[in-house]
């Protein structure tokens, strides 16, 4: 028959060394601590290009009242296509950065995509007397949005690999 484990036989040692502090000592490290500056500063510039950018297309191409939003629609699209392309080559094909996931995966595709936007377009629609259009706008930006994510990953995974297959045909030769 099995008996119970004690926990403090079982617990790692920061575990028994968090219990021995206490749950407010204030030595523990603050995750505050691993966000530097220049991190910081690469995501603000991303985020005004990607606000700035967004902003210009919706100006340029506005949604009539009761209309659907294709704008944002695009928008929002495109940038799950952008940030799954990103992530792949960051992880698989360029070396590794400080600067560009925060620049353009967090600061960029953050503020480029409106995500957020997808409920309040819907509302308006709702709002508008188009409830239909409404509930087709938040499907379809649903599933664009995973569509073309899966279809970033897929494309970028094909580069990276015949690159990796590129480069090992390259160095073996």
């Amino acid at each position: 028959m099995l008996e119970p484990i004690r926990a403090a036989e079982s617990a790692p040692q920061d575990e028994q060394l968090r219990a021995a502090r206490g749950p407010f000592d204030r030595t523990r490290p603050s995750q505050m601590a691993r966000l530097r500056p220049t991190v910081l500063a690469a995501i603000f510039v991303g985020g005004c290009a990607g606000g700035l950018a967004r902003d210009e297309l919706t100006r340029a191409w506005p949604t009539a009242t009761g209309g659907f939003p294709w704008a944002t629609f695009a928008i929002n699209t495109c940038g799950a296509f952008l940030l799954a392309v990103l992530l792949v080559l960051m992880s698989d094909v360029l070396p590794p950065t400080t600067y560009v996931r925060p620049l353009l995966g967090t600061g960029f595709c953050g503020a480029w995509t409106t995500f957020s936007s997808i409920t309040a377009g819907a509302d308006q629609l709702i709002a508008h007397g188009a409830p239909s259009l409404g509930a087709a706008y938040v499907l379809a930006s649903a599933l664009a949005g995973l569509g073309s994510a899966a279809l970033g990953l897929m494309l970028a995974r094909a580069f990276a690999m015949r690159r990796h297959q590129y480069d090992a045909a390259g160095r073996a030769g």
